[in-house]
């Protein structure tokens, strides 16, 4: 189900806006700062999932970023045999959001998110995001070079994981010698 955002005032949104993480560069104190983030909030809508219901499908491709504003989610991931596995459990006071590759260009969804109570989330379509950035430099500046610290960070952490995933199969072997 899909209701405007709108249906939540714009001052009360405002604070929770500048708690996620991709525009943490903004203040509510900042008259600039609050401009951009209305004319975000504005190309929100707000759509409900109930329990069980999936947001995201790995695999897909995904236009969407996403705000979790309400509930509890789940993120879920293949492993090469085709088995699913739980690789986080997220909630409303983490300021989650998710799908922000979308906001660079059409993208293939890298796990499944999944509504384990009922949710509501703050979707943007990432072109409505784009065209924003266009109208606003300074919202595209913040927003992009947070999404780089993040994806810089993931990739980090799949490297350490590399690494530790071939050393513990290099000791397996020489153990195995």
């Amino acid at each position: 189900m899909t209701t405007s955002v709108l249906d939540v005032k714009f001052e009360d949104a405002l604070p929770r806006l500048t708690h996620i993480e991709l525009f943490s560069d903004f203040s509510t104190e900042d008259e600039q700062s609050v401009s951009i983030l209305r004319m975000v909030y504005e190309k929100f809508s707000l759509r409900t999932y109930e329990r069980g219901e999936t947001i995201i499908t790995e695999g897909e491709k995904g236009e969407e970023f996403f705000i979790l504003v309400e509930g509890h989610l789940q993120v879920l991931r293949k492993t090469p045999c085709d088995d699913v596995i739980a690789i986080a459990d997220l909630d409303d006071t983490q300021h989650i959001f998710f799908g922000e590759s979308a906001l660079l260009g059409t993208d293939i969804r890298t796990a499944t998110v999944q509504a384990k109570s009922r949710c509501r989330v703050l979707v943007m379509n990432g072109a409505e995001f784009l065209a924003l950035c266009e109208k606003s430099p300074r919202l595209g500046f913040y927003a992009y070079k947070r999404i780089a610290a993040r994806m810089q960070s993931s990739v980090k952490r799949a490297n350490k994981d590399i690494t530790v995933l071939y050393d513990a199969l290099f000791r397996e072997v020489e153990s195995n010698a």
